[in-house]
Parts: structure tokens; C-alpha cells; sequence
């Protein structure tokens, strides 16, 4: 076997430490040129990601390699932020979590984030974003960095058009603690007003009570209709102090539970299980429940605020069932927050 020259080794062993990537300046620095010519003098045949930037094994590269295509074309203190960071957090809303790739001919943007003094312009997939307020803590997680959860919202929601994608962000990490309504509020209050509106909404229906994005769309669904004696994610015990359930939405004058109920949050024989025997606590304390699905609060609403609307009458035409609201958050609840990414 012929032997390996020292710039093919000293090639190698810096695109392995890269997920096989090497920039132009690592080449220049090894000696060698960054011609074509001078890079198949090594072998193989490069893919040039990015400006300056290649794959020395030829091939799409993944999304992995995109994304630290992406830092290494942004240069030295680069890190991943907004949607890009947060599925490294393991955020599930928005699909961040799907096992497939993005298309390699059509890939998703990767959000990176440089310091305000360097001069680097967004190319291709990349969305390079400058900033005064670079994070003074850089998060690094198999050899990626990237800007911390509330960083990260923050950068997301800004760059955001759609208020359903920022509330199922906010929420998640809110419900999941990755993140503190403070740690938030104060990534919104320090960080640029630009495009925050969506941002802000979605801070304030957490912090009312609304515990995952469809539980928010029925809040301002229910609010913008001006239904009384509302209250959210109560925990419903009876007279002798019995728990019954936490309800999404309960109004407290007529004695009705809405529940938000998806079928991907039945996808386990545990999940219909847990929901049966809450329905079933449920009519013991002789309480009507409403059902309503998150596609139908988002296509539907009027539909819904119809079938609200008749609920409530129904509910209100019956003795007010003998069920409290506890002061304190019950332990034994056995309730589990939303299954994000349904």
C-alpha cells in the first residue's frame, strides 16, 4: 500500500475532528493550495459545501455536516441559535426532532450567530445573523456550538412569521423546564424589539396558564369571545378533597371541562388508558367534558366556540356538579404535559 504523504494525513486528521470538513484557510495552513487541482492531487473527488469550505469525502453531506459547514464558513466564535440550536436542546415542537434528513438539494436554513465586528454575509442555507449581544456562555454538545434555550427562542421567534410556531416553542421549554418564564421575559426585554410581537404573545399566554400551543389557541379562542369564570390548568377535586383531574380549561361558573385531546397523544395503550380513567373520574364527580381537537383550534374556531357555546348551555341547565379548585397543584394528578411534536 502506497504511502500516505504528510499533507494527506495532516488533511485527514483535521477533517475527521470537522465531521470531514475542511475550510480553505486549514488547507493554506497545512500547505496546500486550494485549487481543484491541488485538492485531487490528494485523492478523491471534494464537494465545495460553502464558499471555502469542503467535504473531503465527496458525496451531500448530512445535517450535521451542513450545520458545521455553517460555523466554519461563519469563522471562529460562530454558534448555532434559533431553530437550529433548539433541536440540539432536543425540542420536539415544529418537527425539530424527525428522525429523517432534510432534503440535501433543498436544505432547511441554519441560523448561526457571529459577534457584530465580524463581516460575514448569509449564503446558500446559511442565515448569518451579527449581534452586540453575543452570549458570554457558549453551549458546545458533540463538538457543535450553539447559544442557550432562551437565546435560542428568542432568535427563533424573532425570525418567525407564524404565531403557532413561537407559542409551541415557548411552551415546550416553558412545560419542559429548559427554560424559566424569567429566563425568557428577559430574553425578550434585552433583546432586540425587532420582530419580538410574536414573541411576546406567546411569553404571555404561558404565563397566564396555557401550558402547550393548543392549550393557548383555546385560551385566546375562549378570551376573544369573552367567556366568563375561566380558568386554566385547574386542578378539580370534590368536596372531600378527592382529586379528580387538571382541566385544560375550566369554567368555573356552569361546572365544564374542556379537555385538548390529539390522536397522536393516544399513540400508547398507557396514554388512552390515563385518558379513560380521567373521563371516568370525570362523570363520578358528575362533570360534562368537552373534547376538542388542536387541528379543529386551529382550522375550525368557530366550529369549536359553536360547540362551546352548546356545552356550556348544556352544563349550566344541570345542577353545578359539587367540584372545587384546589389552591395547591396536586402531586397525585398523574397528569403528563403535552406530547410535543404530535
Amino acid at each position: 500500500m502506497p504511502r500516505r504523504s504528510p499533507h494527506a494525513l495532516a488533511v485527514r486528521d483535521t477533517a475527521d475532528a470537522q465531521f470531514g470538513l475542511i475550510t480553505a484557510a486549514q488547507l493554506a495552513e497545512i500547505g496546500v493550495h486550494a485549487s481543484t487541482a491541488s485538492r485531487r492531487s490528494l485523492g478523491g473527488m471534494w464537494t465545495r459545501v460553502l464558499p471555502g469550505v469542503h467535504l473531503v469525502d465527496g458525496g451531500m453531506p448530512t445535517r450535521q455536516q451542513r450545520e458545521m459547514a455553517a460555523l466554519l464558513y461563519a469563522g471562529p466564535d460562530a454558534l448555532l441559535t434559533g431553530t437550529s440550536a433548539l433541536r440540539h436542546h432536543g425540542v420536539r415542537a415544529l418537527g425539530l426532532q424527525d428522525v429523517s434528513d432534510d432534503v440535501a438539494e433543498r436544505p432547511e436554513p441554519v441560523h448561526v450567530l457571529i459577534p457584530h465586528q465580524r463581516r460575514r454575509l448569509s449564503t446558500g442555507y446559511v442565515r448569518v445573523e451579527r449581534t452586540h449581544r453575543f452570549p458570554a456562555v457558549v453551549i458546545r454538545r458533540r463538538g457543535v456550538a450553539m447559544s442557550s434555550v432562551p437565546r435560542s427562542v428568542g432568535d427563533a421567534a424573532r425570525r418567525s412569521r407564524r404565531p403557532s410556531d413561537v407559542a409551541a416553542l415557548v411552551a415546550e421549554v416553558v412545560q419542559r423546564g429548559l427554560a424559566t418564564v424569567p429566563e425568557l421575559d428577559e430574553e425578550l426585554r434585552v433583546g432586540a424589539r425587532r420582530g419580538s410581537g410574536l414573541f411576546r404573545d406567546a411569553l404571555m399566554s404561558v404565563s397566564g396558564g396555557a401550558r402547550s400551543a393548543p392549550e393557548g389557541d383555546l385560551a385566546r379562542l375562549l378570551e376573544s369571545a369573552g367567556i366568563p369564570s375561566v380558568r386554566y390548568n385547574a386542578v378539580l377535586v370534590t368536596e372531600s378533597g378527592r382529586h379528580v383531574a387538571t382541566s385544560d380549561a375550566w369554567l368555573d361558573d356552569v361546572g365544564l371541562a374542556i379537555e385538548v385531546d390529539s390522536v397522536a397523544h393516544h399513540t400508547s395503550p398507557d396514554d388512552f388508558a390515563r385518558t379513560l380513567r380521567r373521563n371516568a373520574r370525570y362523570a363520578a364527580a358528575g362533570v360534562l367534558v368537552l373534547g376538542v381537537l388542536p387541528a379543529d383550534l386551529r382550522d375550525r374556531p368557530s366550529a369549536v366556540l359553536h360547540e362551546v357555546f352548546a356545552a356550556r348551555a348544556a352544563a349550566g341547565a344541570r345542577p353545578r356538579p359539587r367540584v372545587l379548585v384546589s389552591r395547591h397543584e396536586s402531586p397525585s394528578s398523574g397528569r403528563q404535559g403535552w406530547r410535543w411534536g404530535a
